[in-house]
């Protein structure tokens, strides 16, 4: 017995020794935890300001937004709040606020775990981030005091934060410190601006559904404020009308009179903007800023921003637009946009979304957020279809109408246009109606809807016939970067606004948030986009841009809308892509207005000098590369020693395509080194506007992509094209014509146009009518 005892013990006192080293390990884990909690709530403690420190919070250094030529184009700044007390402040927006943002905000001590739990279920039961369950109180803390960084640490101090708050301040104080401090959107800091913004009044005199819609911008600023969209911010203040109603704070009768009250706004331009040039621009690049890091950093970052936007474009493409329809006003044209891209890189280099110059007036960004008819400049997505699917340009189109309600259609805008078919050439030229329609039955709507979406349409697109004619609205800033992809022999560059993000350090860029570089993609092969080209050439010389004929190398399309409600031209050279909008915003028809006969010469006036620019802009840069490059003796005695190399080597860049030194239109290239006198000297033939074995005058300026050197691959023809019977094309020459004489055009010819011969039948004789005097 006494044995077996014994034996027993030992077994006992392990058992009892494991359990104590357990409660050690729980105690200890305890009072780490406890002191980690009371070191963040002593550290919080340390930091919570004063109520007087609270009500006079100073915002941050402005936010300074800069053009590619180093002019700067506005100030971003917090606005410079009116604080006034809670008893200036609607009750209905106090009621609004509480409603919307926390419930329960008057029954919790500063967090609410009845409403973290309910987060939480919501947000597994949804199987993503659906609610949030911070209180008001906690959003308040973290808005004036904390960054957003998300982590374990910052919520605690966010939490006991929110505790203090309430310790010290009453529930009015928190409610009036909140509605003072919150962004409502559109630059405005607290109620009262946001109230001026928005309505132009004082916040004491907010109507009640005036008062919901300003409680439901907090949330999501820049994605409610009626200013960006209108229908958004309508939703939500319904939104925090139904839930006002169902915690009673008004009756359901109060809430329908208020749900169908018309949003009225004062439309001025956002607050905390200076020196607001290129204002459409502008404020292209604030709304992609917030969407991406929010309106505080924006507004309160102090953040260095250098974009794409070239600002001697811009002034000169709002002057030729501004122009251009001032002298259309007879003609019942009141509006226009114009936008204009690298079609190489994709860079927006000149952006005008209307015509008003007081921009306070008019905010409307019709270059992006106007969607209208492109017509039949519509009819290039049909044509890159069927050309990439075979058919060559000299295919015959049938022009016979095809039957819809019994009737007849379409009709073509020139009753003149009567022959049974024409060729893919000379329908696009002279903008055949019928031809683009029966191709786009032969070839299939999905596939022009493919082509449209490839070469960068994002809007939506109702299929159906009426797609050939233009009938789904379009962008004028996405017609342009599709346009792109012809001048760029297939290359789609995606449309970028901002190259560089910095932090500001005194006036200096800081240090990298953000940088961008062109987003290339090979969309089309460089046959279809170079027998686009030809089309698209036509246009200028022998069909309906013939006034785009003065720009050299010019391409386009016009594009005109039923009843002359739309007209546009978009028009490219290689080095530049430009598209021209003009209309009416309540869509009334125009006066014989079309694409050609405003909508080019503003397009010509505008190209004129954005060339010029552009020219400069290329031998800037490529004058500061060679600089930068050009090694020193002393650099080169060192290399050589490191290398061990006894002569000179050059290292250069190679287009993997043709094995030429690359040039900026090169897609991909490589970097390889020779020894001194055995590195190419010819530059590529294959891409860019230099396509005749002569090297170009402006060496490469950018590398769009460098990848190692592809290797050797046979190509294999494709299929015969549809209607070619293996004959070649004619050959054709373009040629600029005295107006007057018909003849070759020299220096003096007051009017020339450029016009496409079949080489047999060019003038071959200089104007004799026009010399020198």
């Amino acid at each position: 017995m006494r044995a077996e005892r014994t034996r027993r013990n030992p077994r006992r006192r392990r058992l009892s020794r494991f359990w104590l080293y357990i409660e050690i390990i729980i105690l200890a884990f305890l009072t780490i935890s406890l002191g980690v909690v009371a070191g963040a709530f002593f550290s919080v403690v340390k930091m919570l300001p004063s109520a007087a420190d609270i009500a006079s919070y100073e915002p941050t250094e402005a936010t300074k937004i800069y053009s590619s030529d180093g002019v700067l184009l506005a100030d971003i700044y917090e606005e410079n709040r009116e604080v006034v007390p809670i008893t200036a402040i609607p009750k209905n927006l106090q009621n609004a606020t509480v409603a919307i943002e926390d419930a329960r905000f008057y029954k919790h001590p500063g967090v609410d775990p009845q409403g973290i739990a309910r987060a939480l279920y919501q947000n597994l039961r949804r199987r993503h981030i659906a609610q949030g369950g911070s209180t008001l109180t906690q959003q308040l803390a973290r808005n004036i005091y904390l960054s957003r960084e998300k982590s374990f640490s910052r919520k605690l101090k966010e939490i006991i934060l929110a505790v203090e708050l309430e310790r010290h301040f009453s529930k009015e104080q928190i409610l009036e410190l909140y509605m003072n401090q919150v962004y409502y959107g559109s630059g405005s800091y607290g109620v009262q601006t946001a109230s001026t913004i928005y309505f132009g009044k004082d916040v004491k005199d907010l109507t009640l559904a005036q008062c919901a819609l300003l409680a439901g911008l907090p949330q999501k600023p820049s994605v409610y404020s009626p200013y960006e969209n209108l229908d958004a911010a309508v939703k939500r203040r319904n939104v925090v009308l139904d839930r006002m109603a169902r915690l009673g704070y008004i009756a359901p009768a109060q809430r329908d009179e208020a749900q169908a009250e018309e949003v009225k706004l004062l439309g001025m331009r956002p607050a905390g903007i200076r020196r607001f040039r290129a204002p459409w621009f502008v404020t292209y690049v604030i709304k992609t800023l917030t969407e991406k890091y929010g309106a505080d950093l924006v507004y309160r970052g102090g953040l260095t921003v250098h974009t794409t936007l070239n600002y001697e474009m811009q002034q000169a493409a709002e002057e030729a637009l501004r122009n251009g329809v001032k002298e259309a006003k007879s003609r019942h044209v009141s509006q226009g946009a114009l936008v204009c891209i690298d079609p190489q890189t994709g860079y927006i280099k000149a952006m005008v979304g209307g015509v008003n110059p007081d921009f306070t007036k008019d905010q409307y960004n019709r270059a992006v957020q106007s969607r209208r008819q492109p017509g039949s400049s519509f009819k290039a997505f049909v044509y890159t279809a069927a050309v990439d699917n075979g058919y060559d340009i000299y295919y015959r189109v049938s022009n016979k109408p095809i039957t819809y309600k019994g009737k007849p259609w379409p009709k073509n805008y020139n009753p003149r246009q009567s022959a049974s078919s024409y060729s893919m050439a000379q329908a696009v030229a002279q903008s055949v109606n019928r031809c683009a329609v029966n191709m786009c039955k032969q070839i299939g709507v999905d596939q022009v809807i493919m082509y449209a979406r490839m070469l960068g349409i994002k809007s939506p697109i109702d299929p159906g016939l009426a797609l050939a004619l233009g009938a789904s609205g379009v962008s004028v800033l996405e017609l342009t970067s599709a346009y792109g992809v012809f001048a760029a022999n297939g290359m789609r560059a995606e449309p970028m606004a901002i190259v560089r993000v910095n932090e500001s350090d005194r006036g200096k860029d800081g240090a990298l948030i953000e940088e961008n570089r062109p987003i290339l993609r090979q969309v089309l092969s460089e046959q279809t986009a170079q027998l686009m080209n030809e089309l698209f050439r036509g246009v200028v010389t022998m069909g309906t841009g013939g006034r785009a004929g003065v720009i050299p190398k010019s391409h386009g399309k016009t594009g005109t809308t039923s009843e002359g409600r739309d007209a546009w031209w978009v028009g490219y050279t290689p080095e530049l892509v430009a598209a021209v909008w003009v209309g009416n915003d309540d869509y009334s028809p125009m006066n014989r207005v079309w694409g050609g006969n405003v909508c080019c010469p503003t397009w010509v006036a505008f190209m004129r000098k954005a060339l010029v620019v552009h020219q400069r802009e290329i031998q800037e840069a490529s004058t500061q590369q060679s600089e930068s490059t050009v090694e020193t003796p002393r650099e080169r005695r060192s290399r050589q020693r490191e290398t061990g190399a006894s002569g000179d080597r050059a290292t250069v860049t190679i287009c993997a395509a043709s094995g030429m030194l690359a040039t900026r239109y090169c897609p991909t290239t490589y970097r390889v080194s020779f020894e001194s006198g055995k590195e190419p000297v010819s530059y590529c033939t294959v891409h860019g506007p230099e396509s005749n074995g002569q090297t170009p005058t402006q060496t490469p300026t950018e590398t769009p992509r460098e990848q190692p050197p592809p290797p050797p691959s046979q190509s294999t023809p494709g299929p015969p094209r549809p209607g070619t019977s293996g004959r070649t094309s004619p050959a054709y020459v373009d040629v600029t014509i005295c107006v007057e004489s018909g003849q070759i055009a020299n220096e003096y010819c007051p009017e020339t146009v450029a016009r496409r011969f079949l080489a047999s039948e060019a003038p071959a004789r200089e104007c004799r009518l026009h010399k020198e005097r």
